[in-house]
Order: C-alpha cells, then structure tokens, then sequence
C-alpha cells in the first residue's frame, strides 16, 4: 500500500493524543473518525489508558500492533517529534500532523519540523502537515479531521489546500450548493506530502472527477506543473492562490523583473498547466459548480452568444466577456434573416440575441437553435429575468442537446426556468458576470494544458481549442538569417520521473554555442554583464541591435557619431549603471559634433564623479560612451525574462519605452516557448493593437517579434547563470525590429534561495 493510498483508504488507523474530554480537539477527532462509520481498527492512544468514546485506548504507541496504515496526531508541538519516531519505529504507512507550531513560527520550529520529517524519511512513512487540519475520504468512510457535521452529498470533488480554515470553508460551501466531496486533505507546511504529490495521486483516482486547490506557496513549480498538466488533462482542476500582493514579489533590477510579478508568473504556469485560475472566491466556486453540473461539454473555442429575453442584463454579460477574453462574435446577415423571420421586428438579432418577452413561445426552441447552431459560436450564455415559462428553459434545453454546445445561464425571478435548468444540467449563477465568468472555466478547462493555437477571434487572451500540432523542432532566426540548432527538443512521453513519464512543463532547448570570452564572464560575473558582453551575448542568440559604436573618449564618440550620421543617439555607460533613462544617461536627437561633445561633456560631469549615482565604488567611476544610429520612427517594446524562485525561466513581452513599469502592460510564459505561446502573447494587452500599426506606422511583422520572444526565451531556459534580461525598448516597425538596449544580470547558481 503506497503512503498516500494508506492515507486516503487506510485500513487501520491510530488516534494519538486522542482524550476523554469532549472540550479537547483530540476527543473531537476521534469522535469524528468513529462517527464517520470507518470500518476498519481504530486504535486510541492516550498516556492514561482506559476507554475512550467505548474504544480501549493504548498508553503508548509502542503497543500499536506494526504496520499501521494511518496515523492521526493530535498533541503539543513538544510532543510530537517523540511520537514521530515511536509511529516510524512501529512501521506506520502514513501520519497527519495537526498539531501547530513548527515551521509556520520561528527558526526553533523549522528545526522541530525538519527533525519529523527526517524521522519519517528514514523509515518510509509519509508525512502530512503539521499545522494542518486533517484528512477526509468518503470512499474510505474516513473523517480524520478537526470539522464535524461535515456534508454528506454524493460527488467526486477532491480538495487539497494549505490552508486548514480555508479548505474547510472550500468543503461546506460546496455542500451548502449540493455538490459532494469524495477526497479532502488538509496539507499544512507541507514537511513532506505537497500539494504535488497530491494533484499525482488524485489524476488516477477513481473516486475523483474534479480536483479543487487553494495554493499559496510550491517548492518545485515545474514539478506541479508537470503532475497538474497531466491530471488536467483527464479530469479538470481548479485552483485559488492566496499571497498576490505586491509584498510577495521578488526583487529585481530590471523591468522585466518589477513587472513580472510572483502572481503573474503563477498565472501563467497554472495556465501552461491547464488549470483553471479563479481571482476570488466566488468565482472560484462558480467555476467547480458549473464544471461539475455540465459534465463533459467544453467550447471548442472562445466564442459566445448571449441570448436573452431582458436586454440590459444582456449588455453587461456581453461586456464582461470580452474584459474576460471571450469573443460574442457578430452573426452573418443570413442568419439574422432567418432570426429576424422567427423574432418580432424589435428585436436585436446580432449577438447579443434579445428574443424580447413578446416573443411566441412556440417560436424559442427555433431562434435558439439557429444560434447555436451557427459555427461562430461555441456555446452560450442565456438570461432571462421575469418570463418565467417553461418554452424559454425548453428551447435552450433542446438547442443544447442537438449541438454539443455548453450553455451557462443567469436568472431571476423565473423560478421554474431555474428548476428546469437545473434538472437538465445548465448551471445557473446569481449575476450575468458570474455566468460568463463559469463559461470561460468551462473554455479553459477544455484546453487541458494542451498548447493554445492562434485565432483572430479569440479574444484578447484566450485561443479556441483545436487538436495540437506537431511539436517539430523551431529554429530561430541569427542576425545573419541562418538559424542555430532545435530551440527545443520534439515533445515525448519520456518526461521526468517523478511523473511517470509525463510531458508537461517547458523543456530547456539545446544549448545554443556561446562565443568562450562570454561564457567565461556568464560563469565568473556578478550583477550586470557590461552592455557590450551583454549585446553580443543576445546577437549570438538571434536578437538584431542597431548600428552603434563605442567611445572610452569624447572625441571618439565624436568620430563614431560623423560615421554613423546624423541624427545620433548618444549615452553613458559605466559599471552599475543599470537603468541609463532613469539616471539621465541618455541624449536623444543629437543632430551635429558639436552637440555630440556637449552631450558627452555633461554625462562625463554628471556620472563620472564622487557624488555622481556611482559614488558607492572603491574608486571613482570612468564613463564611456555609446553611439547610436536614431531608430524610428515604430512601436516600442519590451522584451525580457527572468528566472523566478518557484517556477524558473520565464518569458515577458509587454509594451516598452520609458512608460513601460507606468503601463505595466506585460503577459508572462514559462520558458521556453513554443510559437504557438508566443503568438497568443502577441495578441494580449494594450500592444495587441499596437503592433497593428498606429499613426500611420506599417503593422510589425508579428513572425519577427514572436522570433525574437523564442530566442530570449530559449536563452534563458539554457544560461544558468542568467537571472534577468532586459531588452527596452525594441522598437518594432514593418518587419524591420531593433533592440536599442540591453540589460543581461548575471546571478550564480548557489547564491539563488
């Protein structure tokens, strides 16, 4: 018996700490065990012995017969390591700490809680908790927990979450809308058993055909989402981080580094992982009701109708979901013909559809199978406040049925078109965002960490589903035109081990070759590669910079600035000097030699000197210079990645310039990228419409920014030493994209948490 299905479907448990006063919460978890109807021996252990809840109790867990499945503890924290060591010397498959006061506290119960975890790793006994509020199996008839009165409705919903008040508020609130837990566990500080580990075990559990989470922090994020992509993949997760504020963020010198928050970066690996990422906690049940109520229906894409008998209702449902990235594409002139011969003459017809109350009845079923049927759209969100009769339930019903299509509803004040809803599986929610919100946890869950291919229509942030392509190995574009190597090898299903086998997060790329003077200085700097390394290090990698030269003298930066004609780009560089914008380094449009040297004379006094931003080094700072050709005019953009505590490389594009941590407009990936994630980037935020071209400026060769994203990418995900890049701005126009700066921060690996 494997420690996790010893711990879910134990055939013996042992109750440590359990007492004889109903006021003691190791009195309550035994009752809750014996009242919960476990089947199998329970075994009390208390230090005063006698009987407990009719139960003969043991006084010391030496007197466990061996081989326990399970064992349940309940006692001080000063306790407890004691009684770790007694169960793993008694062979004890599995053990739950509930006791608090180890590694959540201070450094002196870190260490208390590395001492349980070593007594258990060395006899093989896995280990939940501690500070965890305990495990429930309902195929088991298990209630290890401190919740009684829990909710006994039928249903497959597993729930792991690290926080013990929180995943019992997870459990009653699904019981409080009808809908059963099979599976719930509790995991506290994760010693040993996390929520990985979990997410692995539940993928081929029988009992579970839906995996809710509340995450708030993960050792290995790569690991979870190997294991989520693969349990995604046959059955849907849902997940709520907590911990999202600024406060959580790393610290970062670079843009790339201040925007790509650590709740970004979250959002972007649950979504590699095809797990459904709730924002609040309504939503977050909104989206296990409706998952569980529509069954195996999920869109095809993401694009709806919103049908409708009360128009303003309608309006605000079609407004949240294009803010939430759904497409409510406008219907062909032939279908509203045919609409409009079915629906009185006032009513709207183009997406939303207002069937209007005057409606005949006889007529609904007609109208909205002609929506439905249409193959712009790939479900529904229906609203009906007051007409309350039966034809409008029907008809959706009906339309439904025939096409596959997931519809989702809001109403009010139609109470039999409520129950019939209900009766036929059509989830239906308290507001019109709420509904179009659990439409779009239906869209995403369909997309079961498969790789999100492009459409025009697919909104801002979201890609219909359609088969996968082949994953034939990318070569990205050098600066000469050639290409260098695979980007990545073709995906297999010989992945990690501890998955079995299974694909799932981002594979690192063949290491590309990389000039020997840089790789010395990837292995041997510290903090920010000199912008010339830096440059030729991202050259060699596929990124194109524009023409520039380098001046250690004003009357070289003169001579570089006649060569490469006028106007000029002039700047400073000097050690540390990171962010040359921000320090008044930087001179644009400067159009004549004499310009040149006022500008180098003005940095040279500003920078070089004790006082100066660099003032903190061992000797006074010597400024050069770099001389650039003026680029433009075009859209700028940032490029850049970073390597983040939980999940490694990842992957940022956003719009650029020196607005760019203002806007905070950025979308994150976990590196490396296929092109598929690349594009999708391509199309979010505000430069979406960018890249189209405004102000007269050619639309950007999107082919060529998604290159540029690759290769960065794939950098990042094969130079260990990299912690951050930072390309702003690049600016973009036709096909012609030039980085005009370049920040590379160089971190060793053993210096990293």
């Amino acid at each position: 018996m494997s420690g996790l299905h010893a711990l879910f479907a134990p055939r013996s448990i042992a109750v440590v700490g359990a007492s004889k006063n109903p006021a003691k919460l190791g009195h309550r978890l035994l009752a809750n065990v014996k009242e919960a109807g476990f089947a199998g021996a329970i075994y009390p252990v208390n230090p005063s012995g006698g009987s407990i809840l009719g139960l003969p109790a043991l006084e010391r867990i030496e007197a466990l017969p061996p081989g326990v499945d399970l064992a349940l503890v309940s006692l001080p924290a000063p306790a407890v390591p004691e009684a770790i060591g007694a169960l793993a010397a008694r062979g004890v498959r599995a053990a739950v700490v509930l006791s608090s006061g180890f590694g959540e506290v201070d450094s002196e119960g870190r260490g208390a809680q590395d001492a349980l975890l070593a007594s258990a790793r060395a006899a093989g006994m896995r280990l939940v908790g501690p500070n965890c509020m305990g495990v429930y199996s309902a195929p088991a008839r298990l209630n290890g927990t401190y919740f009684w009165d829990l909710p006994e409705a039928p249903g497959g919903i597993a729930v792991v979450s690290q926080s013990g008040a929180y995943g019992g508020l997870i459990f009653r609130h699904l019981g409080s809308r009808g809908l059963g837990v099979s599976r719930f566990l509790s995991i506290g500080n994760q010693a040993d058993v996390d929520i990985t580990d979990v997410i692995e075990y539940l993928a081929d559990d029988p009992a579970t055909t839906l995996i809710a989470c509340f995450v708030e922090a993960l050792r290995d994020g790569r690991r979870f989402v190997r294991a989520a992509r693969h349990a995604s993949r046959r059955k849907p997760i849902v997940a709520l981080k907590g911990g999202r504020s600024d406060a959580g963020r790393r610290a970062a010198g670079s843009h790339t580094g201040s925007l790509a928050g650590s709740y970004d970066v979250y959002r972007a690996a649950l979504r590699h992982a095809g797990v459904v990422l709730a924002e609040e906690t309504e939503e977050f049940f909104d989206a296990i009701e409706t998952l569980v109520v529509s069954g195996s229906r999920r869109p095809a894409a993401a694009r709806i109708a919103v049908i409708t008998v009360s128009g303003g209702p309608s309006v605000v449902a079609a407004d949240c979901a294009e803010r939430s990235g759904l497409a409510v594409p406008a219907l062909d002139d032939a279908t509203q013909r045919r609409l409009r011969a079915l629906l009185p003459p006032f009513a709207a017809v183009g997406n939303p559809v207002d069937l209007t109350p005057q409606v005949e009845r006889e007529r609904i079923a007609d109208a909205v199978r002609e929506v439905l049927t249409h193959e712009a759209i790939a479900g529904a969100v229906v609203v009906n406040v007051g007409l309350d009769i039966p034809e409008f339930a029907d008809g959706v019903v009906a339309a439904r049925d025939e096409t596959g299509k997931p519809v989702v509803a809001f109403t009010a004040d139609a109470p039999a078109i409520r129950e019939r809803f209900h009766a036929a599986g059509i989830p239906v929610l308290p507001s019109p965002e709420r509904a179009v919100r659990a439409w779009r946890a239906l869209y995403l869950s369909g997309l079961g960490g498969l790789p999100k291919p492009t459409d025009d229509m697919g909104g801002p942030d979201m890609a219909p589903h359609t088969p996968p392509r082949s994953h034939a190995p990318r070569a990205v574009r050098g600066r000469t035109g050639g290409t260098r190597g695979a980007a990545r090898p073709p995906d297999s299903s010989t992945g990690s081990e501890n998955m079995g086998g299974v694909e799932g997060a981002p594979q690192p790329p063949e290491r590309s070759r990389v000039p020997p003077d840089i790789e010395t200085a990837l292995r041997e700097a510290r903090g920010a590669l000199p912008y010339a390394v830096a440059r030729r290090l991202l050259e060699n990698a596929g990124v194109r910079f524009c023409r520039e030269a380098t001046a250690s003298t004003i009357d070289e930066a003169v001579s570089a600035a006649d060569a490469l004609g006028y106007p000029v780009v002039v700047k400073a560089d000097a050690p540390g000097l990171a962010h040359k914008t921000e320090a008044g380094a930087v001179r644009l449009d400067v159009r004549s030699a004499a310009e040149v040297r006022e500008a180098c004379e003005d940095l040279e006094r500003r920078l070089g000197g004790l006082g100066g931003p660099f003032e903190a080094l061992d000797e006074v700072a010597r400024v050069s210079f770099v001389v650039q050709e003026r680029v433009g005019p075009g859209v700028e953009l940032l490029v850049g990645a970073r390597r983040d505590d939980v999940f490694g490389p990842v992957v940022a594009f956003g719009t650029g310039g020196v607005l760019t941590e203002v806007i905070a407009d950025v979308s994150v990936r976990l590196a490396p990228l296929d092109d598929d994630e690349a594009s999708e980037m391509l199309r979010e935020g505000l430069r979406a419409r960018l890249l189209e071209g405004p102000r007269g400026l050619p639309p950007v060769d999107r082919r060529a920014v998604a290159a540029v994203l690759c290769a960065v990418a794939d950098l990042i995900a094969s130079e260990s030493a990299i912690a951050e890049i930072d390309l702003n701005p690049v600016i973009a126009a036709g096909d012609r994209l030039l980085a005009v700066d370049a920040l590379v921060i160089v971190e060793p690996c053993e210096a990293r948490p």
